[in-house]
């Protein structure tokens, strides 16, 4: 009855062989056509000619064979035509829109538009130029005829005329006949819910659709205004019985203008066209297959990560129906359904379908969200910790008996849906993989890291590597292992059971601290196991050797000392290893700790290659000047490839790396008596003085005049130099004197300087009358001189003279009073 009520009455017949349409009128009898609407002359030929409808009955046609007489004549009408005037399907379809839409008129400005723009589609040069214009434009043409024809009204017919012809001329070529059909789609979720979409071809407009079986989710049945290629929302309502449910639908749509016109001919005239008209289209459809609505719930899970270090099983859950439609209260909110599971271990990977491993470790469940109901993935937690390495299971089911009343009285009896054991996409496996580095590392040495793998092993076995990173300043350890701190990463090794995989990186190559990180992947690449990073046992250090130094502690002046330094630790077996030694002089009111400055330096020595642990003694430095020098050491290395670096240096000031270079000291003893011509000598005795050191006595010998003031301005002699090695005594050259008297001497130490230009520099130089350095010359024989009186003054000698000389006198005198 619907189909009945969408007919308009217009049977479009397609005629086959040549798609000609026939007339849905009767041909009617010839008749004379009229002037319509329009401009100019009623005749077969006039200067200006008719713009505008011709009228055949009560339809506006327009000429469509420009240049041609007007059609006065006896009109005949052909009918809906196809193949009018031999013109395409595009001009026809151009055509009938213009005389269809804009044609049927009495304004005959309108009508003078559409008759320039219908016969511009008909024939564009015959049109332009029938009158004189020689021009190429539509709206040329028109000026150059309705200037003169009608010039109140040329400006506005050339403005329609160029917009109704680019209007139509747009347009694509139209169908002899439109067609379609309603095409239904079922929601993948949800059996009652879906779309419909209309897909017709031709159509203009839009249409209307009826629906049975469903409703719009917009309200009722019916859609009007519904438009071509727009998809509908829809929903089925259930029937109360269950069972299935097929959609199905009709729909009529107006057509699009067809590729014909109305076709009137006028022997020796014009032929003409007028409006074609267009037939509804009728579409409808129906569900590919029944919607079943019958409800069977199920689960489809997946763990969200299949392999668990330190946490709980959590499963993700999504439930579904294998026939039917989820059920709905009476709001529309979805009935809530229940699900259990229980999480089964095991130590070996499991494969679907064994038993399961006795009792459950523990239960998990889950009921249904009334707003989301199967549209949503549900995220499950267990409550306890998997703690024991292993494989967990989960098996969900959903039982009938589990359930509310409205969801019972909807499933078959005693309905239960149970997952399979061992499913991987249900298995949680708890790695037991550990490792253990090798802490003390040497510089240029290997350096290793032991991985243990302990049950449980994925049935496919795992790839284990590791890699070493370099701790850097400023960042913490956990945060170290990125791909620009990597020194070294090891081959991945296969594993497919319980054991210890040993891998070892080339060399250390700096000082440093490392840190390795384990890595465990099964065989499809998923990551099972990821040490963490910077943890005690899994850190190596390779830290410079120490240095203690023990300085000599004395030497005498002159001498080349040294400092020995103890390296302890592990000493780099790549690179350069070396020791330098700076000394310095401490000057006057220095600080300890402030007194190795530049000017201070006294030498940097050569380096001395440390290649092991020990005792290293620096290379000898002479000393010029005495007083206390401060040492510092400094530890270099050398990288291969690489600059040298400092990696230790001494303080400046210890005790432990302090010399005392001892001032040198003279003191001198001289033959107390000699007779004249007898030779005498001075001794002096030299301390603080090194061997090394190039130095050399001299010896001067005065002659004392009379008084009691010594005076050494009278030079007897000079002795030649007396080589000097080192603390000792030494005698000089022996010295005559021809004259009696007293002699003083003067002892003179002195040294050359290692860089100096060869001149001496004076050490020690005695002083005039000191105390031993007097010769009393005379002529009596120094033999058995008492050794009490050497030295004494020429004065004392004198006076005892006079002390004995006048005691013989006096002895005299007695004698001879006695006598």
């Amino acid at each position: 009855m619907k189909r009945a009520l969408l007919l308009v009455g217009i049977l479009i017949a397609v005629v086959s062989g040549g798609f000609v349409i026939a007339s849905w009128l009767a041909p009617s009898t010839s008749q004379a056509a009229e002037a319509g609407a329009g401009f100019g002359t009623w005749a077969p030929t006039s200067q200006y000619g008719w713009h505008g409808s011709m009228r055949v009955g009560d339809v506006d046609t327009y000429c469509i064979r420009p240049g041609l007489a007007a059609p006065t004549g006896s009109t005949t009408d052909h009918g809906v035509r196809s193949d009018a005037a031999g013109l395409s399907a595009k001009q026809l379809t151009a055509i009938n829109h213009l005389v269809t839409t804009y044609g049927q008129t009495d304004d005959p400005v309108q009508a003078a538009s559409v008759g320039w723009a219908v016969k511009a589609i008909a024939d564009w040069d015959e049109t332009l130029h029938a009158f004189g214009y020689r021009g190429d434009t539509l709206a040329g043409a028109v000026n150059w005829t309705f200037s003169a024809l009608a010039p109140e009204h040329n400006k506005r017919v050339q403005e329609l005329a160029t917009s109704y012809y680019a209007e139509a001329t747009a347009l694509s070529a139209g169908a002899a006949k439109g067609s379609g059909r309603l095409v239904f789609t079922t929601d993948p979720d949800d059996v009652l819910l879906g779309t419909v979409t209309a897909q017709v071809d031709g159509a203009g407009g839009t249409g209307r659709i009826d629906l049975t079986g469903a409703e719009f989710t917009s309200g009722g049945t019916t859609l009007e205004k519904a438009r071509a290629g727009e998809t509908y929302e829809i929903r089925v309502v259930p029937p109360a019985d269950g069972g299935s449910v097929t959609v199905s639908g009709v729909g009529a749509f107006p057509a699009a203008p067809l590729a014909a016109v109305r076709y009137f001919t006028t022997p020796g005239g014009q032929d003409t066209a007028g409006p074609a008209g267009a037939s509804p289209i009728e579409i409808e459809g129906a569900d590919e297959r029944p919607r079943d609505i019958e409800f069977a719930p199920t689960i489809t899970t997946q763990v969200a990560e299949r392999y668990v270090a330190d946490g709980v099983f959590v499963d993700e859950v999504t439930f579904s129906t294998v026939t039917g439609i989820w059920p709905r209260d009476d709001d529309g909110a979805y009935l809530p359904v229940s699900a259990s599971a229980d999480l089964y271990r095991s130590d070996a990977e499991p494969n679907p379908g064994d038993p399961a491993p006795g009792d459950p470790v523990a239960t998990l469940a889950l009921t249904t969200d009334p707003s989301g109901g199967p549209t949503i993935t549900y995220r499950v937690e267990g409550s306890d910790l998997l703690t024991a390495p292993g494989f967990y299971t989960a098996v969900w089911r959903i039982r009938a008996e589990d359930q509310s009343d409205p969801v019972r009285e909807r499933l078959a009896e005693d309905y239960v849906w149970q997952e399979e054991y061992g499913v991987r996409s249900q298995t949680v496996m708890v790695p037991a993989v550990s490792s253990l580095a090798e802490s003390d590392l040497t510089v240029g040495e290997t350096m290793s890291d032991d991985v243990f793998v302990a049950a449980p092993v994925p049935r496919d076995g795992l790839s284990v590597s590791t890699a070493v990173y370099r701790a850097v300043d400023g960042v913490a350890a956990e945060h170290t292992c990125t791909e620009e701190n990597l020194v070294w990463a090891s081959d991945p090794e296969h594993v497919l059971e319980p054991g210890t995989s040993t891998f070892t990186a080339p060399v250390v190559p700096d000082f440093g601290t490392y840190y390795w990180q384990e890595t465990a992947v099964d065989a499809e690449g998923e990551l099972v196991h990821l040490g963490r990073c910077g943890i005690a046992e899994e850190t190596g250090t390779a830290v410079p050797p120490t240095v203690v130094t023990r300085a000599q502690p004395t030497a005498g002046f002159g001498a080349a000392i040294v400092d020995t330094a103890t390296v302890t630790g592990p000493v780099p077996t790549s690179g350069a290893a070396s020791l330098v030694f700076r000394l310095y002089l401490v000057r006057d009111g220095v600080e300890p700790a402030e007194a190795c400055t530049d000017d201070a330096l006294v030498a940097v020595t050569e380096p001395i290659a440390v290649a092991a642990e020990g005792d290293h003694t620096s290379p000898a430095v002479s000393t010029d000047a005495s007083g206390t020098y401060y040492w510092v050491e400094e530890l270099r290395w050398q990288p291969d490839g690489g600059e040298e670096r400092v990696l230790s240096t001494g303080a400046c000031g210890i005790e432990e790396e302090t010399t005392v270079v001892e001032r040198p000291g003279v003191t001198t003893r001289a033959t107390p008596r000699a007779a004249t011509g007898e030779e005498f000598t001075d001794v002096a005795t030299v301390t603080g003085l090194d061997a090394a050191a190039d130095a050399e006595l001299l010896f001067f010998a005065y002659r004392h005049a009379t008084g009691d003031t010594p005076d050494c301005t009278d030079l007897l002699a000079e002795t030649s130099a007396v080589p000097v090695s080192g603390s000792g005594e030494y005698t000089s050259p022996a010295v005559v004197s021809e004259t009696s008297g007293t002699v003083q001497w003067i002892a003179q130490l002195q040294y050359r300087p290692t860089s100096s230009d060869g001149e001496p520099v004076v050490l020690h130089r005695g002083e005039c009358g000191e105390a031993g350095e007097a010769t009393i010359v005379d002529d009596l024989a120094a033999t058995g001189a008492d050794a009490a009186v050497a030295g004494a003054p020429v004065q004392v000698w004198a006076a005892a003279g006079i002390g004995l000389v006048s005691l013989g006198l006096a002895a005299l005198g007695l004698r001879a009073r006695r006598s």
